[in-house]
């Protein structure tokens, strides 16, 4: 039996919480459930999975770690085993509201559901039995500490959310313009998807937009539980061909009206589908929201990401006051501070490989390419996070060398903003604070609050400025200085 909208459209999805609590709360449902294996415990258990289930999938985004595969493996392996069970009563209901007057076919149908009862009240009392309290709580030890190295309403899961949005609206146009059974069914899901997302990560997104979302997916679990009945009419022995049709009937106009009242909701100005996609990154914020989850993607790989954030810091310092100074190339480009800090985020990810700089830049061309962002820009971030240190870009490397003059200058520039930075955090204490920048035709002068000119960092940031002087073609200086660093001063002519 294909899966059911269990959901009552009355019912909101479980208030989001942390993932130790619904770990917790899933072990508390599977309890009550192995002492009365009654339809309310069964619902509660599945909502308690349903919300454990959404959290990892989400996080699995951005953690790779082998026990988010665990979670959903022994979580969904429960959830389908004592969802048969929940279908049944499901579509008892739906009979029932189908035949205002019993009469031979809803009789027949409700006959061969309690035939079906059997079986699947046995097959959930042993997925019940067999479901493993102590490895689920070694999850629970582990799981919600990882979980914690990024917060709710992180402007990550904003682009996650905005990944879902976009596969849930395609999936809405092909529903409409195919209208198969089938087409509808993966819309659903989708939807599901999506408001799942949203309820488990942006709770303040949950807030305006969890009535509607739980509307549209209630519509389409109603048509889905529909097509199911008719299923059940199709398999149903000796009814007549008349009952038959009448039933069909009936039930394909229960179908139309909750489809016309889904498109009355998604389609139009008023379309739920544009106020959902209004709300979420769009132009600017959709740059920063792939970066944010780029970094997020990070915070799982990098073995230093304190001081990962602490050079993001000072590149991003850099490269806006170089940019003050009206310096043009690559400056001027909308992107450049977006692929400068994006490459930050990810230079340290393959920090105990033999040659992590070229680890690194393996690592992120494999990663797919977030949301308004290209396959191209991605290759481009790899190339600084390969330069980052090591030997400075030369036209003889077949990836650096086959891209236009433009380009290589520009990565030349990022790539020596980011030698610089971990340069100047080369003992990892975050000792520099901050910086300010003179520019001048000659020379760069930077003056770092923190930094110590005969301290163990000066030899690498006299190392690490090289490929930058040679970038910009003059002087990097970098002196020691003693108040907060304040705004890039300008004394190149134009």
């Amino acid at each position: 039996m294909d899966t059911l909208s269990a959901e009552p459209a009355s019912e909101p999805l479980a208030r989001p919480q942390g993932l130790d609590e619904q770990m917790a709360r899933v072990l508390r449902c599977h309890k009550a459930a192995r002492d009365k294996l009654s339809g309310k415990n069964v619902h509660q258990l599945r909502v308690a999975l349903r919300s454990c289930l959404s959290l990892g999938d989400g996080l699995r985004e951005f953690d790779d770690h082998i026990a988010w595969s665990t979670l959903r493996e022994q979580g969904r392996r429960l959830f389908k085993r004592v969802g048969m069970l929940r279908d049944i009563h499901v579509l008892e209901a739906r009979v029932k509201k189908l035949s205002a007057v019993r009469d031979s076919v809803s009789r027949r149908l409700l006959r061969l559901l309690a035939e079906r009862l059997q079986g699947a009240q046995r097959d959930a009392r042993q997925a019940v039995a067999a479901f493993n309290r102590k490895a689920w709580r070694r999850l629970a030890s582990l799981l919600p500490r990882r979980a914690a190295r990024l917060a709710m309403d992180d402007l990550a899961f904003e682009q996650l959310a905005l990944q879902r949005w976009t596969e849930a609206e395609d999936l809405h146009y092909k529903a409409l313009e195919g209208r198969s059974r089938e087409g509808y069914h993966e819309l659903r899901i989708a939807i599901k998807r999506f408001r799942y997302t949203v309820a488990a990560f942006l709770p303040g997104f949950h807030a305006r937009w969890g009535r509607d979302l739980r509307r549209l997916q209630s519509l389409l679990g109603q048509v889905h539980d529909l097509d199911l009945v008719d299923d059940l009419l199709k398999a149903a022995p000796g009814l007549s061909r008349g009952a038959r049709k009448r039933w069909r009937q009936h039930i394909e106009k229960e179908i139309q009206d909750r489809l016309q009242r889904y498109r009355k909701l998604t389609m139009g100005e008023r379309s739920l589908w544009s106020a959902w996609r209004a709300g979420l990154p769009g132009d600017s914020r959709l740059q920063e929201s792939a970066v944010a989850r780029l970094a997020a993607w990070a915070t799982f790989h990098d073995r230093d990401y304190e001081h990962t954030a602490h050079v993001a810091r000072l590149a991003l310092q850099l490269f806006d006051a170089l940019r003050a100074a009206r310096l043009r190339e690559p400056f001027s480009e909308e992107k450049a501070r977006h692929k400068l800090e994006a490459a930050v985020f990810l230079h340290n990810v393959a920090a105990r490989a033999g040659k992590p700089h070229k680890e690194a830049a393996r690592v992120v061309r494999a990663l797919p390419a977030p949301l308004g962002w290209s396959r191209f820009e991605m290759d481009y971030v790899a190339d600084i996070v390969r330069y980052h240190r090591g030997k400075e870009p030369q036209a003889r490397h077949r990836r650096f060398g086959s891209r236009p003059p433009e380009q290589q200058q520009a990565i030349r520039v990022l790539a020596g903003l980011l030698r610089l930075a971990v340069a100047l955090d080369a003992a990892r204490t975050g000792a520099v604070k901050g910086l300010s920048l003179e520019v001048s035709p000659e020379a760069v002068i930077v003056r770092a609050e923190g930094f110590d000119e005969t301290g163990p960092s000066a030899a690498a940031v006299s190392e690490g400025k090289a490929l930058l002087e040679a970038a910009l073609d003059r002087l990097v200086l970098v002196k020691s200085a003693e108040f907060t660093a304040a705004p890039a001063r300008h004394t190149e002519e134009e």
